[in-house]
């Protein structure tokens, strides 16, 4: 009996297992290790769909069995999914469940930059301390509610923090019919009164009048170019000393951590 119970052990051992790790021959908790693609592969099938777009990235997707690529046309980039057989490609929004977060949003932020020193000011209002050290870029448009609701968070920022500069961009929608004029209109104000033509644009965000003025100086069309040009396609959106980027309405923590981080 005894010697029919070593032969046993010894046999379990000789098996070859299924097991999670490397230089296993198995099955394994990493599925990029069966599963690979090669930018030059991902450039191929996009050649076939849209050949202006750029392959900027290709990584592993948060969720298992996909492929996160990050595309570039023009200015702009977009996060599109491939599954892993290569013959499927989904757009849109995956969402982590437990922490209601937008990962592809969170994506395309982690992959923009907008270097500060591309940013035109020329017609930009400013908040805040004019001579602050710590500066932040918020580009807007006046008839946007999370615009209005992110304005009245970097307000309280202002506040808070007395060397808090803040460049207030206005960049027209088109799915806002009033706000071309609107933005000529709040950017003239601001060549005479800074202060004034911030209260235009609170007053906009609260759906309060705001009066019509000519300057001849500013042109919304113009403005709407620069946020094609530095490939913003979301209001609000928030940049930093570091090119980092916030797209879309943030709580003051967010923002005052990178505010940190972008001053070092």
């Amino acid at each position: 009996m005894r010697i029919l119970l070593v032969i046993l052990v010894c046999l379990m051992f000789a098996v070859p297992a299924f097991g999670f790790g490397a230089g296993v021959e198995g099955c394994s908790g990493d599925c990029t290790a069966c599963h690979k693609v090669t930018r030059e592969e991902v450039k191929d099938i996009f050649k076939n769909i849209d050949p202006a777009v750029a392959v900027e990235d290709v990584t592993p997707a948060p969720a298992r069995g996909l492929y996160q690529i990050t595309l570039k046309k023009g200015t702009t980039l977009q996060i599109v999914y491939l599954d892993f057989s290569k013959n499927y490609l989904l757009a849109g929004q995956l969402i982590d469940i437990k922490s209601k977060r937008d990962l592809t949003r969170q994506g395309v932020e982690d992959a923009t930059v907008i270097d500060p020193a591309t940013i035109p000011l020329d017609n930009a209002l400013v908040m805040g301390n004019p001579k602050g050290t710590r500066v932040l870029y918020l580009f807007s448009d006046p008839e946007c509610p999370y615009c209005g609701k992110l304005h009245h968070t970097v307000a309280e920022l202002v506040k808070e923090d007395p060397q808090l500069k803040v460049y207030i961009v206005l960049i027209p929608l088109d799915i806002h019919p009033d706000s071309l004029w609107k933005t000529e209109s709040i950017v003239c104000k601001s060549k005479e009164d800074m202060g004034l033509a911030i209260k235009m644009l609170e007053n906009s965000y609260e759906k309060k009048e705001v009066p019509r003025q000519s300057c001849g100086k500013v042109s919304g069309a113009e403005l709407k170019k620069v946020g094609v040009r530095l490939g913003i396609n979301v209001t609000p959106t928030v940049s930093f000393q570091n090119g980092k980027v916030f797209m879309g309405a943030r709580g003051k923590d967010d923002i005052r951590k990178m505010l940190e981080q972008g001053a070092k």
